[in-house]
């Protein structure tokens, strides 16, 4: 065996190595989280890459190499961000129009950084029935707590047809009816509880509004005190998230989960949520839908924005709109149809 073939076979056989390992490591080892790191395209550029070379070697060892590398692809392809199903339903006829037209959005620390004017022109511009916006905080830093804002005041003006529910970061904008707001236990999940119609017997929607904490940070992996600021993130952001879980589980309304998850390439969030949950990713037409509109092209390849349907609850449309220069997340945008409660 040449020295390439011995080091494209031993490349493959440690690909495969990590996707198991990522299999069994995550949301069980908090450290493993730091390989969130790692870019969504490369689930299948590596191994690609992998298959690549191993045809155009000879001999034996690329048939050891091809193995290895095809087993990670199809181990990493959920990872890799990209959604076959999309092309299906490219194909498939539009959807009807009616539904619950709901809008989400990390609005990155409201107006603070944009033209303010401009700002609720542009939610009003969005036009849903129920809104779901995170971050109505100003910035205090990375490392600091951020800046309390109450800007309810200027939203019941500028949304005289909308129920406005605000709760220190979290603002739930609703032209139906609240029935009530419980408390799940998770600061970093709001639930409110929406009569959809005013009819005798409607069916009530549970949104649930989500912005969970960043828990890897791109920025100098020998500062003091950084893996014990991860360790208690990702403990924090595990905690919860099953909070969140239970919470829909006990749940017997039609729920909508959805929010700015700060998800990586991992899939640890997507699959414990897909336990109590339908991704609305399911009718989405985006081969590879992505949320985070962060300035440098390397940054651009995450989906950290989510949204699940529940029990009565079912997305008949979902895609991202360009939030137009007013933050670094995309506008989560549904059509739901929510069913009379179960």
């Amino acid at each position: 065996m040449t020295v390439p073939d011995a080091l494209l076979t031993t490349g493959a056989a440690g690909w495969l190595l990590f996707q198991v390992a990522d299999r069994l490591l995550t949301n069980r080892w908090w450290w493993w989280a730091t390989t969130d790191v790692l870019p969504p395209p490369a689930q299948l550029v590596v191994p690609c890459g992998l298959l690549a070379g191993a045809a155009a070697t000879s001999g034996g060892p690329r048939w050891w190499t091809a193995a290895a590398a095809g087993l990670a692809l199809a181990l990493g392809m959920r990872h890799s961000g990209l959604v076959p199903r999309a092309a299906w339903n490219l194909l498939r006829a539009a959807r009807p129009a009616g539904g619950v037209r709901v809008v989400c959005w990390n609005t990155q620390h409201w107006d603070e950084k944009v033209d303010t004017e401009r700002f609720y022109a542009f939610l009003r511009r969005l036009d849903a029935d129920v809104y779901l916006l995170q971050e109505h905080i100003h910035d205090a830093g990375v490392h600091a707590p951020p800046i309390p804002v109450d800007f309810r005041q200027r939203l019941v003006r500028e949304f005289p047809d909308h129920h406005v529910l605000v709760r220190g970061q979290f603002v739930t904008l609703s032209r139906f009816p609240v029935v009530a707001t419980p408390d799940i236990g998770a600061p970093e999940v709001f639930r409110a509880d929406l009569r959809i119609d005013a009819l005798p017997g409607s069916p009530v929607l549970s949104t649930y509004n989500v912005h969970l904490p960043v828990h890897v940070f791109l920025e100098n992996p020998f500062r003091l005190g950084l893996y014990q600021e991860i360790r208690e993130r990702v403990l924090s952001r595990n905690r919860q998230l099953d909070r969140l879980i239970e919470d829909v589980r006990g749940n017997a309304r039609p729920a909508l989960v959805a929010g700015d998850f700060n998800l990586s390439r991992a899939l640890g969030d997507i699959v414990r949520l897909s336990s109590v949950a339908t991704d609305a990713l399911r009718v989405s037409r985006s081969l590879y839908p992505v949320s985070w509109h962060r300035g440098t092209a390397w940054l651009r390849w995450w989906r950290l924005d989510l949204a699940f349907t529940a029990r009565g609850a079912r997305a008949l449309r979902y895609r991202f709109r360009s939030p137009e220069g007013l933050s670094d997340h995309a506008v989560q945008e549904l059509l739901v149809d929510v069913r009379r409660d179960s």
